[in-house]
């Protein structure tokens, strides 16, 4: 039992996995269908020809010759379409059954001699399995039904001794085609595996090329801009060619840069020790509501420069569990963002509720333009491009990714929840711990 439990895949894979799978081998699929549907098409227009030398009922040969070559020059016509798997299956079917048919009838009006309906069985049971492309279930039901049809034909319509003699021959060849059938589709299904494994591989090296060049782009621009104004009010001052003034106004805008550069830089020292083998979380229990005053102080400046209004809803018997300052990361990339792209005197919103699903959740809403539709998708992603905020600045790119990172970490969700004309509100959601007094 183990070993059936084990290779249970070359039967079938899971829901989701087979729909791939199904999709990965279309192509052949088709090609399997021609090939199936020419070997039909051949082989009966060469019957026709014996059958025509023949002492048989050659009228009725003619007729359920005509019909499989009309029947499978049709379904040759819509083998050259794009068909789904459903689709194919059932030409195999029609194929299969119209030419089985057409052979019984023959064999018991045209006076056909007996081996010409085992042979022609033992075909159709063969290409079942290996020329026509079908899932080996799909072909052994389809082998099994025909195998059946036979030995209820021989039994109680045409009781001829030979069929009876072929009994052990037909039973022996349907284990031995089946057990080849295992190893074919064993194959095919371990060659889809490799190739999902590759293309798991190919995305995973694409995202951690576009972490490095985003990495490399922030410090070769967002790192080094502030570096070098600092130099050069350095060397404007030495020469003293800045008046107190301007120095002033610089400093303090210098000031800005370099505090979110060094919070840049933290973000990105945390993530790169997250990406360490054996790295683990440094988990403790914490208020939300302690997490969010320690944030909000940051943005007193901010908010005031911009006219805008805080209001922080926190219910204080939120508490969580997980790497305080991961989530503090997160939680300031959230507000800050928020700060950025609202309009001038409007509002922040901060509400951090417990829900039904023992989640803490944090919204944090603010008022501006919506988030185009074609960033949506890249939001948190290392494939967000640098935006600029309502004075113009541009950011990084990489806040939200690296917030949705350490959120997921935590085994929580971040989520862009409604981006609407007039408001946009962005979701994180923490699994709820509950405080020990």
């Amino acid at each position: 039992m183990q070993f059936f439990s084990r290779y249970s895949y070359i039967w079938k894979f899971d829901k989701v996995q087979e729909a791939k799978y199904e999709q990965f081998i279309q192509p052949s699929n088709l090609t399997s269908l021609r090939l199936v549907t020419f070997i039909t098409i051949f082989g009966m227009s060469i019957f026709l020809l014996i059958d025509f030398f023949r002492d048989v009922d050659f009228s009725v040969v003619f007729t359920t010759r005509l019909v499989v070559l009309t029947v499978a020059s049709i379904v040759m016509w819509f083998a050259y379409k794009e068909l789904s798997f459903n689709a194919y299956v059932f030409c195999i079917g029609v194929i299969t059954t119209i030419s089985f048919g057409s052979a019984l009838i023959t064999a018991t009006f045209a006076n056909m001699p007996p081996y010409y309906l085992t042979n022609l069985l033992f075909l159709m049971l063969l290409l079942s399995v290996t020329a026509s492309g079908l899932h080996l279930r799909h072909a052994f039901y389809l082998n099994l039904i025909c195998l059946t049809s036979f030995l209820l034909y021989a039994q109680y319509i045409n009781k001829i001794p030979f069929y009876y003699s072929q009994y052990p021959h037909l039973f022996s060849i349907f284990i031995y085609i089946h057990i080849a059938g295992v190893v074919l589709e064993s194959r095919k299904r371990n060659n889809f595996l490799q190739f999902n494994d590759l293309a798991e591989q190919k995305v995973l090296v694409e995202e951690l090329n576009q972490q490095k060049n985003k990495v490399i782009s922030i410090l070769s621009h967002d790192i080094a801009a502030p570096m070098n104004s600092l130099s050069t009010i350095l060397y404007l001052q030495s020469r003293g060619k800045i008046t107190e003034q301007n120095l002033k106004t610089t400093l303090k805008e210098l000031s800005d840069e370099f505090n979110n550069v060094s919070f840049l830089l933290h973000s990105l020292v945390r993530w790169s020790r997250s990406q360490m083998k054996e790295f683990v979380l440094d988990k403790t229990t914490v208020s939300m509501l302690d997490l969010l005053e320690n944030k909000i102080k940051l943005f007193h400046l901010q908010l005031i420069d911009k006219d805008l209004e805080l209001k922080v809803n926190v219910d204080q018997s939120a508490f969580v569990k997980v790497d305080e300052d991961m989530i503090r990361i997160a939680l300031r990339n959230l507000i800050s963002n928020a700060i950025k792209f609202a309009k001038n005197g409007t509002k922040i919103q901060l509400e951090v509720s417990k829900n039904t699903s023992n989640r803490v959740q944090v919204l944090v809403t603010n008022y501006g333009n919506p988030i185009p539709p074609d960033l949506k998708e890249k939001l948190f992603t290392y494939q967000m491009p640098s935006t600029s905020d309502t004075k113009g600045e541009k950011g990084a790119g990489l806040g939200l990714a690296i917030s949705a990172y350490f959120v997921k970490l935590n085994g929580g969700d971040i989520y862009l929840a409604t981006s609407e004309e007039g408001s946009t509100v962005f979701c994180m959601e923490l699994p709820e711990e509950v405080s020990v007094e």
